[in-house]
């Protein structure tokens, strides 16, 4: 681990396979902006909430756990991102309702894990498309006819669904971050959700966004709705 740089992302790398957590730390150590300031066994994560830090990345293969045994150990963290080479749809979207911010799969390019960290600092979720179809998908699709958006609302479901944070929709939107949160505040309560990604997960099962392919192809959101989207690669938004 390097000298801390001003300002840089505070990250601790938690893991059961030493070789493997300690690759993911070297990986991010080097990044400029991004320092790591722990490492430690997953088992031993809830002691490193101590440490200062912005970020969690967990080594977590999902299919290799009991799913109490999940959600205990996440219980004990916050601000995490996990990695992992699980796939099955119940096991990514058991994560995600523990609060996990990102997932990034082991079969992903390094790089798309300095993307999660990234995204996620900016306050935006990070999920592929494959990863969303997976967790939230057709099994698992509603009516949109439960929920009755104005046309407003209907668009920040739709920007919130592609990862943007309340920044970057203001933006979009032409309006300020004072009415994103306003809004957000009457989706939340008509949805009977408490973060944005089950926003999320509500948006693709209803049908309201469709995931693209992870070629980096996808659609963005314009000012008009009124059809489904395509919720392409999440990224940083410049």
């Amino acid at each position: 681990m390097g000298y801390e740089v001003p300002g840089s992302v505070r990250v601790v790398v938690t893991g059961d396979q030493p070789l493997m957590r300690s690759a993911i730390a070297r990986l991010i150590e080097s990044e400029s902006g991004l320092r790591v300031v722990a490492e430690c066994a997953n088992g031993v994560a809830g002691e490193a909430m101590n440490i200062a830090h912005d970020v969690v990345v967990m080594d977590l293969d999902l299919d290799a756990c009991d799913a109490d045994d999940v959600e205990r150990l996440l219980a004990k963290v916050h601000s995490v991102i996990l990695v992992t080479r699980t796939d099955d749809g119940e096991s990514l979207a058991a994560a995600l309702s523990h609060g996990v911010l990102g997932i990034v799969l082991k079969s992903r390019p390094a790089e798309v894990l300095v993307r999660a960290i990234r995204a996620v600092m900016k306050g935006e979720a990070w999920l592929e498309p494959s990863t969303l179809a997976k967790a939230f998908g057709p099994a698992k699709r509603r009516t949109e006819q439960q929920v009755k958006f104005t046309k407003r609302e209907r668009q920040i479901v739709e920007l919130v669904s592609l990862g943007l944070n309340n920044k970057t929709i203001a933006l979009r939107l032409f309006i300020s971050e004072v009415t994103v949160r306003h809004h957000l505040t009457s989706v939340y309560s008509k949805v009977g959700v408490k973060s944005r990604l089950e926003l999320m997960r509500y948006a693709y099962s209803a049908g309201l966004v469709t995931a693209a392919s992870d070629d980096g192809t996808g659609t963005s959101v314009p000012e008009t709705t009124g059809e489904k989207r395509s919720v392409p690669p999440m990224r940083d938004q410049k």
